[in-house]
Formats: C-alpha cells, structure tokens, sequence
C-alpha cells in the first residue's frame, strides 16, 4: 500500500480534474470549427469547469488579501 500524504493525493487529483477540463475544451473546439459532433456532457464539463477555476482563484485571491491585511497590523 502506498503511503502518499493527503496533500499529494489531492493534487493528483486535481492535475487528473484539470487534464479532463482541457480535453473537454479540445474536444468542444473540435466540435465548434470541425465537422466533429460535440456532446452536450463536453460543454457541461468545460462550463462546470471554468466555475470552479473561478472560485478557487478568487479564493486564493482573498487569501493573499487576508494575508497582506495580517502583515500590516
């Protein structure tokens, strides 16, 4: 059994999301300027996935503002 910390797992996990959300938006250019079907499951994933790379960036981006407050006072 493999002992790879949470921390590890986690972003495996996430490079493994984010591979998947690139393939869906290859997939929905394809499908956009090629003869290629594109699926309505490819255009959930790239919307669902463009939200959350939302969120978490504007999470990090108040954490660094938190951050930079602490530092001042």
């Amino acid at each position: 059994m493999s002992s790879l910390s949470a921390r590890t797992r986690l972003r495996q996990i996430a490079v493994g999301l984010y591979l998947c959300w690139l393939v869906a938006v290859v997939l929905s250019m394809f499908g956009r300027f090629t003869a290629f079907p594109t699926l309505e499951a490819v255009r959930l994933g790239m919307v669902v996935g463009a939200g959350v790379f939302t969120v978490i960036g504007a999470g990090q981006i108040l954490r660094n503002l938190g951050e930079r407050a602490k530092k001042r006072f």
